[in-house]
């Protein structure tokens, strides 16, 4: 028998095979596998066939629409949580109340992704690769929008990234779980800016033994610090207390004050506040992504989106009146193809500029409702931008404008 004959055989053979899903497979990865005189490639060895699928087994994440899997697995999760629970206007209302943040301090807000440092993500030190740390941080950004910013969401508006930027510490080396604690670090009249914070945590063999190599730590929401909130160095002798600042013979940079510890509304789940993190932890890469928030075409202010999405105002009277305006009976939601409408579109479009709300005073210098303003948290707000994000910025926008960078032919 020729060899096409034998192969048109072997595939009559698969063709015909009957059973479950799970059985074709069987029987497809027999005739790629089996016996040369079995095989569709008889002309490959075996042995190199098995090592092939070993290999594209041990890479099964990065195998075709894992990436987008894991990236818009926070959005099925909103959506499908939103068709079993919100399918009334009032039962919208109170699923909007449940899941987002409500009362809650912008710069107190975390979200957590857990991964995996495995050989597809490795490089050849294995250690983490450098561009593996961007492909992380694209889950990472998509759940905290999901977890923090739902109302707006369902307004219609999303959230367009304008830059990144990553500060490597410690390499992540393979096989190891990693964390990525995302929060909020600041926002001008155009940008927010997200922080990322990859972090490891000792395992019991390794927390015996104490590390030569210097320890990145956390300090706590209370340290006076210019950098609270993001990772300082501490010599081997120092004790790996990740909510302890740490010891420095030179006066700090910034003096600012030390900050009373948050206490969150109880509307918001645990998971969701900042905490120190446990001794021992380290952190390994800092990443800032800066983004802009969109409705439409039209760029909103982060502090309205932060309204509009309940952050801010413990008393939730900016909640009361924003939801009011979600679920007027005189402006009912309308929807198309494209995007949810109701009254609050028409303010994340604009309409915040002349939108006049009881109780709230004009701002004489922007002539805006002083409701649509986080004033409570513009010291530390300022603060931020000041000392951290306003040197990216500026870095970013001079770079932009050197248009002779590259010498011209």
């Amino acid at each position: 028998m020729s060899s096409s004959n034998a192969v048109a055989s072997l595939r009559s053979r698969l063709i015909g095979t009957a059973g479950t899903p799970a059985e074709r497979v069987k029987a497809l990865l027999g005739l790629i596998l089996g016996p040369s005189d079995k095989s569709l490639l008889p002309f490959i060895p075996r042995p190199i066939k098995l090592l092939v699928a070993f290999l594209f087994l041990l890479n099964w994440r990065s195998w075709p629409f894992i990436w987008h899997a894991k990236v818009f697995k926070a959005v099925f999760k909103l959506r499908l949580d939103k068709f079993l629970h919100a399918r009334t206007v009032p039962d919208q209302r109170r699923w909007l109340g449940k899941i987002s943040c409500v009362g809650g301090n912008p710069f107190e807000i975390v979200s957590t992704t857990y991964h995996y440092a495995g050989l597809d993500d490795s490089d050849y030190n294995g250690h983490l690769s450098n561009s593996c740390y961007a492909k992380a941080c694209d889950s990472a950004r998509m759940k905290a929008a999901c977890e923090i910013f739902p109302a707006p969401f369902g307004d219609g508006s999303w959230l367009a990234l304008g830059g990144s930027s990553y500060s490597f510490m410690r390499e992540i080396p393979y096989g190891v779980n990693y964390e990525i604690k995302t929060t909020i670090g600041g926002w001008d009249s155009k940008w927010m800016y997200i922080v990322h914070h990859f972090v490891t945590y000792p395992t019991k063999k390794k927390s015996r033994s104490q590390t030569k190599a210097p320890i990145l730590r956390l300090p706590d929401q209370g340290s006076d610090s210019h950098t609270a909130g993001f990772p300082s160095m501490a010599t081997p002798s120092t004790p790996s207390l990740i909510n302890t600042p740490a010891r420095s013979s030179s006066p700090p940079l910034v003096s600012t004050p030390q900050r009373v510890p948050y206490k969150a509304p109880s509307t918001i789940p645990k998971y969701k506040i900042k905490s120190p993190l446990p001794d021992g932890a380290l952190v390994h890469c800092v990443a800032i992504s800066t983004y802009c928030f969109k409705a439409g075409r039209i760029t909103v202010p982060p502090a309205v989106a932060f309204i509009a999405g309940g952050l801010g105002d413990p008393s939730k009277q900016r909640w009361f009146h924003v939801q009011g305006l979600r679920f007027n009976d005189q402006y009912p939601p309308t929807s198309n193809k494209r995007v949810l409408k109701n009254k609050m579109t028409e303010i994340l479009r604009g309409g915040w500029k002349t939108d006049i709300v009881d109780g709230w005073e004009i701002n004489q210098d922007t002539g805006v409702s002083t409701f649509w303003e986080l004033g409570e948290y513009e010291e530390r707000r300022d603060e931020n931008m000041k000392n951290i994000f306003g040197g990216v910025q500026l870095g970013m926008t001079s770079l932009k404008q050197q248009e002779d960078w590259f010498p011209t032919i």
